[in-house]
């Protein structure tokens, strides 16, 4: 069932905390052989009923105006546990892709919820097929990975631990990065 409001709330405390822009990322909830999923080119700052478009998680039928990335949402959904999905763009935690193959959260926190992030790369990372056949394996067994050059991924039991994980997620790499930096200049 549609949790409307959640996805509300999320959206905006998405792009309030600057993990999303304007109309990036995108934002799901499976319902039984279903999910809910923001349409392609919604404001999740201030999404509406209307943004919000359920799909089946067997096939095709019904993506109209769905987000470009449904295929890879159906993927998880159908190799995975997860109910909910975060896909974002945080500036730091996608920076740190272009050099790290996996990424070691360094404050106390950030390592609390999260030992490691793995990096995939992808030739085309926006919605295509090496994607949709890498990110479920690695979606099963970590709450959140990245994306090369395009973003993060969080699967989990609900869209508030999707965005916790996204939230921790950038949190410890904006630590990393100003480290990184602080031991090159010093």
């Amino acid at each position: 069932m549609l949790k409307l409001n959640e996805f509300i709330r999320i959206g905006r405390a998405l792009f309030e905390e600057g993990i999303i822009h304007s109309t990036s990322g995108n934002i799901s909830q499976r319902d039984g052989d279903s999910f809910y999923i923001t349409a392609h080119d919604s404001y999740a700052a201030a999404l509406t009923s209307d943004q919000i478009i359920r799909v089946n998680v067997a096939d095709k039928k019904r993506d109209k105006n769905a987000s470009v990335e449904v295929d890879v949402h159906r993927a998880v959904y159908k190799n995975t546990s997860a109910q909910a999905i975060v896909h974002a763009h945080p500036v730091f935690a996608t920076t740190l892709s272009f050099e790290m193959d996996v990424i070691k959260p360094i404050d106390a926190e950030g390592s609390f919820y999260m030992e490691s992030i793995p990096v995939i790369d992808a030739l085309d990372a926006i919605g295509s097929e090496e994607l949709i056949m890498k990110l479920p394996a690695v979606l099963a067994v970590n709450p959140v990975c990245i994306v090369k050059r395009h973003g993060s991924w969080a699967a989990a039991g609900s869209l508030l631990e999707c965005y916790k994980i996204s939230s921790v997620l950038e949190s410890a790499c904006k630590i990393l990065y100003y480290k990184i930096l602080m031991d090159k200049s010093g």
